[in-house]
Order: C-alpha cells, then sequence, then structure tokens
C-alpha cells in the first residue's frame, strides 16, 4: 500500500509530462518520460494485481474460519441434542405429580431404555451426516 501511495500520484504527474505538455526546458525528453510513464502503469498493475490476490487469499481465510466455526456448531448443536432427549425426559418424571409408569414394576427401567434407544438413534444419524 505505501508503494502504490507513492506510484499513484506519479502517474498522473508524468502523464502530463508523457503527453505533450513538456515545459521548454525538457523538450528533448519526451521518450524518457514515455518510458518512465510505461514502467510506472506497469509497476501500478503489478500493485494492483497483488493487492486483489492478498484480498482473495484474506477472504479464502475467512471463508476457511466460517467454514470450521459452523463444523464446530454442528458438533456442539448435535451433543446437545444428544444431551436433551435424557434431560426432558427425566424432567418429566422429576415432576411433583403422579405419573402411571411410575407404579409400574419395569417403568424406571423402560423409561432408561427409552432415554437410550433415543440418544443411540440420534448418535448413528449425527455420525452418518457427519456431525460427530
Amino acid at each position: 500500500m505505501r508503494i502504490h501511495h507513492h506510484v499513484a500520484p506519479l502517474l498522473e504527474a508524468v502523464a502530463k509530462l508523457q503527453g505533450g505538455r513538456i515545459p521548454a526546458i525538457c523538450a528533448g525528453m519526451g521518450e524518457y518520460f514515455r518510458d518512465v510513464y510505461d514502467h510506472l502503469v506497469r509497476i501500478d498493475k503489478m500493485i494492483e494485481g497483488r493487492k486483489e490476490m492478498i484480498t482473495t487469499a484474506i477472504q479464502v481465510d475467512l471463508g476457511m474460519i466460517s467454514l470450521a466455526e459452523s463444523e464446530t456448531t454442528k458438533r456442539l448443536g448435535s451433543f446437545a441434542a444428544l444431551f436433551a432427549v435424557p434431560t426432558m425426559i427425566a424432567g418429566i418424571y422429576g415432576m411433583n405429580f403422579q405419573i402411571p409408569e411410575l407404579h409400574w414394576r419395569y417403568g424406571y427401567p423402560a423409561c432408561l431404555s427409552v432415554m437410550l434407544a433415543v440418544d443411540i438413534v440420534l448418535w448413528r444419524r449425527f455420525k452418518k451426516v457427519g456431525w460427530l
């Protein structure tokens, strides 16, 4: 950027000198100013190309960071879902009212089995789609 800030103003000044508005003192230097102007244009285009390349590299890097954050968010969301189902079921059975399943002989093991089965199904599903 520093080189660009130094080259950009020179382009305009040298363009005036090589464009025919040469002072009388510099009358025989038209070709020299044309050559200087060509070099400045080439340097300016090279700087612009590098600037665009750096901008593209930064955008790609930010995209990769965003993708990595998205993967992390998916993983955290899948683990949250795995913990949410048993928490919900345990929360319902921990309330202060009578639930018929509490008086069944196999109510507690059935509740744990349902929690485990749902978590296994979710685990397989998340593994299949690549979230875990």
